[in-house]
């Protein structure tokens, strides 16, 4: 069945529940990349392969067309150890963040009511 995986579902897919997190955490703070792919990995372990090198040329590629696409900015930081990328929301982004969360509210409340249906509860 396309979308489902045993034990894994992904839904409207990996992309659009990675670019959900990026932009609700940035939404919050400024933050690195890798920063983002541990936390990623930490609370949604099952999203998205978010460990290893190949995964993270793939993060940052991701991070890299939401700048293009004007929803983030980033900024070098120099100091102690080598340069590292900050990213921080736009407020296109926050837009785009608001706009995906009212669909994934709308996807809990229609997997709620089938749920209820299936389950045998009134809807």
């Amino acid at each position: 069945m396309k979308g489902f995986q045993h034990g894994r579902f992904r839904g409207a897919g990996a992309n659009f529940w990675i670019t959900t997190f990026v932009l609700c955490i940035l939404s919050k703070k400024e933050t690195h990349g890798y920063e983002l792919f541990e936390m990623l990995a930490e609370h949604f372990p099952n999203l998205c392969p978010c460990r290893g090198p190949s995964w993270m040329g793939a993060g940052y590629r991701i991070l890299r067309e939401l700048e293009l696409q004007g929803l983030i900015t980033s900024r070098w930081e120099t100091g102690e150890g080598p340069a590292k990328r900050t990213y921080s929301l736009t407020p296109k982004g926050k837009v785009l963040k608001e706009q995906l969360l009212d669909q994934m509210k709308d996807l809990r409340n229609q997997i709620n009511r089938f749920l209820q249906l299936v389950e045998g509860e009134e809807v």
